[in-house]
């Protein structure tokens, strides 16, 4: 308590004077990356719901609808909570929400603000509506199908049209089209490019089987980071729900030439504390500051990438250890000496956080608090 007590007194501060390890997000790379989709998304006539499970904050929510996304996307009914408790949306939430009590808190959710859900299954679906429709709220619903994540989503366009004439006419939900979540589609050019055309393939006989049936299907929903500006290539597409691009990490950043490094806006910043180990220089952002998520991308390995020293890889964290192998850098380490890392997955860096600094020209300028964090339910 006493340490959150004491965070606006990092504001106006260099960050290189804040305790470690912390989170710092640059505000000049943050405002690049949303602007940067947002006007792709509007040269392309493409509605952004940008991911907010990524950021977790209703400042940088702000930022992204004032660059003019058309709502927010989130994970859990927790998460549409927070946004819509600080009046920002609409609201899609895609992700299956089953149980009662979700149910009740999603209605209430419905009550103050535009939503939309995501379902695959009826079982689901039916109960979510008599709870909208008991608190006399409703819905959007978009029906789902898997494009080849395998994760969620129903089996093909012919299984989305039955489901949502099951759903069509239930009080509290108004069908108004499908949606995806192309996880898969990363890797070079060629290999989107050709599993963008299997992904289309799939949604245009959905919209065709969906229009052929007298069900609307004016909302397809669907895109991710790894293919945010190559969703022009799934013209069935009209709303992208990219989440990762607002700050970007190791593993979106090996992806997506001509992005690099120095395009990722979240850093946490730590210290050296020890240099006992020859060849290695040990910090003080162990999993529990950067997240244990391995690196997705190709040609490496390690648990997050030290700006500024490519010949400074980072093999092992534990949980307040970040062992970093400095055997083969020109450098000499020190304890004492200050790094950034940038996370090999921001989401769930960010959710570790109870606080994030937000610098400009390495001066502090807001201190946001996390209000999602651990929102999971």
């Amino acid at each position: 308590m006493l340490e959150q007590a004491a965070t606006h007194t990092w504001i106006g501060r260099p960050v290189e004077e804040l305790p470690t390890p912390i989170a710092v997000v640059d505000l000049d790379r943050l405002e690049a990356n949303i602007a940067r989709l947002a006007g792709y998304a509007r040269e392309h006539g493409i509605a952004l719901w940008p991911h907010a499970k990524t950021h977790k904050m209703p400042p940088v929510a702000r930022m992204q609808l004032a660059a003019g996304a058309a709502g927010l996307t989130v994970a859990k009914v927790g998460e549409a909570e927070v946004f819509a408790s600080h009046e920002l949306g609409p609201l899609l939430l895609h992700y299956p929400v089953y149980g009662p009590e979700a149910w009740r808190r999603l209605a209430d959710v419905a009550s103050t603000t535009g939503l939309t859900v995501a379902v695959d299954s009826y079982e689901a679906a039916e109960p979510m509506a008599a709870a909208l429709g008991a608190a006399g709220a409703s819905a959007e619903v978009l029906v789902e199908i898997d494009v080849g994540l395998h994760r969620t989503g129903v089996a093909g366009a012919a299984a989305a049209r039955d489901l949502a004439q099951r759903l069509d006419g239930l009080a509290g939900l108004d069908v108004a089209g499908v949606s995806c979540f192309p996880g898969h589609v990363r890797g070079p050019a060629a290999d989107i490019e050709r599993k963008l055309a299997d992904v289309e393939a799939v949604l245009a006989e959905a919209v065709s089987l969906f229009t052929e049936a007298e069900l609307r299907c004016d909302r397809v929903s669907g895109g991710c980071t790894p293919a945010m500006r190559m969703t022009h290539l799934t013209p069935s597409v009209n709303e992208l729900r990219a989440g990762t691009y607002v700050f970007l990490d190791r593993t979106e950043v090996a992806f997506d030439a001509p992005l690099t490094l120095a395009d990722c806006a979240l850093r946490v910043h730590a210290t050296v504390v020890s240099t006992a180990v020859p060849g290695r220089a040990v910090v003080d952002a162990g999993s529990k500051a950067l997240s244990d998520a391995p690196f997705g991308g190709p040609g490496g390995e390690g648990r997050g990438a030290v700006a500024g020293h490519p010949d400074v890889t980072i093999p092992f964290t534990n949980e307040e250890h970040g062992v970093c192998d400095v055997s083969a850098s020109e450098a000499t380490w020190h304890v004492g000496d200050r790094v950034e890392i940038v996370p090999n997955h921001v989401c769930t860096c960010v959710n570790l956080q109870d606080v994030i600094c937000a610098a400009r020209a390495g001066v502090v300028e807001h201190v946001w608090t996390v209000e999602a964090r651990g929102k999971v339910r």
